[in-house]
């Protein structure tokens, strides 16, 4: 009996041992979980990168059968041409949904398609009401009525902007969403995907070294063609 009891007593274990596992088990936690959301964070990035890549293959294939013409945004229609045609090639026959004008509305509609990012965030100011938006200026210039801008007149397809995160559907300069870190992630007319800094009201034409969006609408980054319809010419960015 008493060989019994002291064998139970070695398989019991201490409260000093139970203590320690609970602290490892504690510590083991406070590194992974962290390390979990960042993981996450990093995946919802590249899924949005992916699918500016998959938007900048679409507009691609709507030039090839649009004249070599680029697609124009309408900030009055109620579908959105550029959404409307780059959804048209993307899921074919699927019905594009009601344009959104909630965030919860967006996420319900546009979910698990190229056109949502997932992270969109409902606590944003203002409201975000779409995941990427079409650059406001990238048209045929005088605007009315509008008129697609031909591939060839933009001067620097790498450095004019098409589409990026946006609150909404139109990317301005006030619309881009710094989602990823603290950048917008911008879908580029010659199709490649970057990254670059949020607009800074006093820094009207940042360098290119400084990876930031201009805050000069009359730029090349924005208009695409090298000068005013007058010729004057637009600043290079």
């Amino acid at each position: 009996m008493p060989l019994a009891t002291s064998s139970r007593r070695r398989r019991a274990f201490t409260l000093i041992e139970l203590l320690t596992v609970i602290a490892v088990i504690g510590i083991l936690a406070a590194i992974l979980i962290p390390v979990v959301g960042t993981v996450r964070k990093n995946a919802r990035i590249s899924t949005s990168m992916n699918n500016l890549r998959q938007l900048g293959s679409a507009m691609q294939i709507f030039v090839n059968d649009n004249k070599q013409t680029l697609p124009v945004r309408d900030r009055f229609h109620p579908t959105h041409y550029w959404l409307r045609e780059l959804w048209r090639i993307t899921y074919d026959s699927r019905p594009l949904p009601a344009y959104s004008t909630t965030y919860d509305m967006f996420v319900r509609d546009f979910t698990d398609t190229i056109f949502h990012t997932p992270l969109m965030s409902k606590d944003s100011v203002p409201e975000e009401t779409s995941s990427y938006g079409y650059n406001f200026a990238l048209l045929k210039f005088p605007a009315s009525p509008i008129k697609p801008l031909p591939l060839r007149e933009v001067a620097n397809p790498a450095r004019t902007v098409a589409i990026g995160d946006s609150s909404g559907i139109v990317l301005f300069r006030t619309t881009a969403m710094p989602r990823n870190n603290g950048y917008v992630n911008c879908l580029f007319v010659d199709g490649h995907v970057d990254r670059l800094l949020p607009v800074i009201p006093d820094n009207l034409n940042p360098t290119a070294d400084e990876r930031r969006l201009p805050y000069n609408q009359n730029s090349t980054f924005w208009r695409g063609v090298a000068a005013e319809t007058s010729g004057v010419p637009l600043v290079v960015w």
